[in-house]
Formats: structure tokens, C-alpha cells, sequence
């Protein structure tokens, strides 16, 4: 189960300046549930909609939701075809269901997840009855992964074709983090809020306990406890892969019955032995990349949101001269506007999205695209998840008649936030200008 992390550092800054962070996810093991097709043709009266690759079949309820389809098929069949090297047998020639569900309170009759425990975890993906289930990316202001999100779930999927009820929580969830990026990234990395508190937590002597997480995650103390220990997961996964592989930890542990047995074939430890050294020899031997927003996520800012903490706090003159920027750029006084927001970057350690793409609006006016390029380059690098970050950076190379290049981006832009402003007008655009780019929904000149 994949979800967006409702209140450590925030749902609202997380939504509306920072894109979609790294969901909070547990998984929910099958139960017989309602179709999709029951629920919306018979219980509803509302038509469906369906569309099939070789090996993924897709259903939505919403016409807007066809936006996605073809995309998220594609993608699929890419991650499929990635994943074989790791899963093998296990990926066979059966279709895979992926609903689309066009508002919470559909989901949440479907699965039979509450809708307070939807709301509390920031649900957005479930894997039940070996069905891949999410939320339309309608349903946030900024979107979210939803293409990463669904081969997450996949991931859930193949383990539990292999071990349907034997593999415990930590390592469901710890995997399909590490495969979620597929098929472009087989070295996926924590962002720096996800470090930032990893670091905290370790330097305080308060990290979560192996026994704890065996426990489900978002049924924590609090919504930073359940992002730490999917955190603490994946780090710990990303161990035990590079020990012995984690789907042939998850093939022993089936063959052999036993958790204990697979882990002590993997590392020489049985689950009683990893629980002693998980925190002492295991997390302490975790090396914390180095960075100033990685430190500045690291400081205690009491379970509150760092970037409206910090708002707090800062100096003024930041907030003034940002303030005065966004009144010179609505004069069309592009360059001052500029000049005026890197005085802004100046008196504060981390500047938010959003100054950051205020930034590159005033050089894009002021006739400086190449800068205005690569002030949303190192935007996209600290905040990958800024869809109209990488919306706009399609739209330079667009001046530039780089076309293949801004479809590359526009599609960075639409695996995040299919639905942003303009984003669909400016993609129809180049499809009719260059036809070859419509049916590819891979990306190739990143």
C-alpha cells in the first residue's frame, strides 16, 4: 500500500510547494472484494472504461482519467520487462489488473479501507486480491507519482506470488521501494527530508527497533514515526539485497517456511540475532549523504512542517525581498524581479520551490533562458517531484526547438501531475508537430 505522507512536514507544504514526497505505504493482504465492474456498472450506473497491453489490463470510471491510460500501459510493460531479470518465473503471461479510481470515497468502498484511515494515512494505492488499485492523480492539487506508485504496487503483487502469506512487513515494503523506480532507476536514493530525518532520529538515539517494524507502519505514534520506519525499511532492504539478493531472501523464505531460516541463509542471522544489531551494527553503519538541506531537514522542528517553520523564523528581509520580486515581475520589470529574488536566496538556506520557479520566470522575461534553465535544472535535481518544474524546462527547450528533448520533459512533468495547467495543450502541440512522439510514452533523451 503507497501513500502520500499526510503530516510529517505537512500535507499542505508537501502538496502545494514541494509536489508529492515519498508516501507513507503498508501492505494489506488480499480479501475478496467487489469488482471494479460491479461496483460502478451494476451498484453505481456508471460506464467503465478499459484498455489492455499484453500483460496489464486498465479500467477507470472518469473520462478525464483516458489522459492516463496509454501512458501507464507503457510504463508497465517497461517495468515488466526491467523486473524479469530480478523475478523471473514468477512474472508469467496472466493479465494484471490496475483500477483507477476516480475519488477516495469510491475507493474506500471498494477496498473496505475506511475513509478516516484513508485520510489519516494519505492512502493513494492498495495491492488486494492481486489487484493494482489507485487514486486518480485528480484528487491532489499537485498530483503525484502515480506511474511509480503503481509499479510499487506491482512489486507487492510478485511477492505475493511467491510468498503469499510468509513475507512480513518490513520487507514487503523495503522492496517495493527498492523496485519502485523501475524501469528507469535501479538505484533509487531517500530524498533529502527523508534523510534529514533518518539523521535526527539517529543523532538523538531514537530510531525505530527491527521488532517495531514488524508492526504496521501507519499505525504509529505519529505520522514521522510511520515515515521513519519506512525509511528505516528501505535502508535496511537495500542492506540485506546487497547480501544476498532480496527476492532470493523472499524465495528461501518460502522454500524454507521460515523467516528465520531465509535470513540466517542470507546474512548468517537468524531474526532474533538482526534485531539485536539492527540499530547498533546495521543503521549506525548507514552513511547520510552530506548537503545543507539534508542538515536543515535534520533540525527539530517538532513534527511540524520545516518549510512553514522556517517561514517563521526566517529573517524578514528574505520574505521582503521575495514579496518585492513577485510585485516588479507583475510590473514586467523582469530582470529587477530577478535580482531581487536572488537577494531572497541569499538570507535563507533553503529556498522553496516555488521562489526557485519564480526565479526562472523572471529570466525566461528577461531574455535569459540559458539561466533560467539551469536555476530549474538544480530545482528538478533537489525536488524531482516539481512537476511544473519540469514542465517549464520542456517549455525552454521548446524556444529552442529541441523537441524529442521537451517531449522528455513534458513527460517527467506528466508521470507527476497529468492534469497541470497547460501541460496537455502544450503536449497535443508537439504531437502534431512532430507525429512520431505520440505514441511514446518512454523516455529517451534524458
Amino acid at each position: 500500500m503507497r501513500g502520500i505522507l499526510k503530516s510529517f512536514y505537512s500535507a499542505r507544504v508537501i502538496i502545494f510547494l514541494m509536489g508529492v514526497i515519498f508516501g507513507q505505504m503498508e501492505m494489506v493482504f488480499a480479501r475478496t472484494l467487489e469488482s471494479f465492474r460491479h461496483y460502478f456498472e451494476v451498484k453505481k450506473k456508471q460506464e467503465i472504461f478499459t484498455k489492455e497491453s499484453p500483460h496489464f489490463s486498465a479500467q477507470w470510471a472518469n473520462p478525464r482519467d483516458a489522459l492516463l491510460a496509454d501512458a501507464l500501459l507503457q510504463y508497465m510493460e517497461a517495468a515488466r520487462q526491467e523486473l524479469k531479470s530480478s523475478f523471473g518465473m514468477v512474472i508469467d503471461e496472466k493479465k494484471v489488473p490496475v483500477e483507477i479510481y476516480p475519488d477516495l470515497k469510491s475507493f474506500s468502498e471498494v477496498s473496505g479501507l475506511s475513509l478516516a484511515r484513508f485520510r489519516a494515512t494519505g492512502t493513494i494505492a492498495l495491492t488486494l486480491d492481486q489487484r493494482l488499485m489507485i487514486l486518480s492523480p485528480r484528487n491532489l492539487t499537485s498530483g503525484y507519482s502515480w506511474a511509480e506508485t503503481a509499479v510499487h504496487e506491482y512489486i507487492h503483487y510478485l511477492i505475493r506470488e511467491i510468498s503469499p502469506d510468509l513475507i512480513p512487513i518490513w520487507l514487503h515494503e523495503g522492496a517495493a521501494q527498492l523496485f519502485q523506480s523501475y524501469p528507469f532507476d535501479r538505484n533509487p536514493q531517500l530524498k533529502p527530508s527523508q534523510w534529514g530525518l533518518f539523521k535526527k532520529r539517529q543523532e538523538s538515539g531514537k530510531l525505530l527497533n527491527l521488532r517495531t517494524l514488524q508492526e504496521p507502519f501507519p499505525m504509529r505514534e505519529t505520522p514521522e514515526e510511520a515515515e521513519l520506519a519506512y525509511i528505516q525499511a528501505f535502508l535496511f532492504v537495500r542492506w540485506l539485497n546487497e547480501s544476498c539478493g532480496v527476492v532470493s531472501l523472499i524465495r528461501n523464505i518460502e522454500k524454507l517456511k521460515s523467516v528465520d531460516r531465509g535470513l540466517e541463509a542470507c546474512v548468517g542471522k537468524k531474526m532474533s540475532e538482526l534485531e539485536k544489531d539492527f540499530i547498533p551494527k546495521i543503521m549506525s553503519q548507514v552513511r547520510i549523504p552530506d548537503g545543507k538541506e539534508i542538515e536543515w531537514f535534520a533540525k527539530d522542528f517538532s513534527n511540524r512542517d520545516p518549510m512553514e517553520q522556517e517561514g517563521v523564523r526566517a529573517d524578514q528581509r528574505a520574505r521582503n525581498f521575495a514579496q518585492l520580486s513577485t510585485e516588479l515581475y507583475r510590473q514586467g520589470r523582469y530582470r529587477a524581479a530577478s535580482l531581487e529574488m536572488e537577494k531572497a536566496f541569499a538570507q535563507t538556506p533553503v529556498a522553496p520551490p516555488s521562489w526557485r520557479r519564480h526565479m526562472a520566470l523572471s529570466l525566461r522575461e528577461a531574455g535569459q533562458g540559458l539561466e533560467a534553465q539551469k536555476v530549474l535544472s538544480q530545482l528538478v535535481n533537489d525536488y524531482p517531484e516539481d512537476a511544473a518544474a519540469w514542465y517549464l524546462l520542456g517549455l525552454e527547450q521548446v524556444a529552442r526547438g529541441q523537441w524529442s528533448k521537451a517531449w522528455d520533459k513534458f513527460l517527467k512533468a506528466f508521470y507527476r501531475n497529468p492534469f497541470l495547467d497547460g501541460l496537455e495543450n502544450q503536449m497535443d502541440t508537439l504531437k502534431m508537430r512532430q507525429p512520431e512522439l505520440k505514441d511514446r510514452y518512454l523516455f529517451k533523451d534524458m
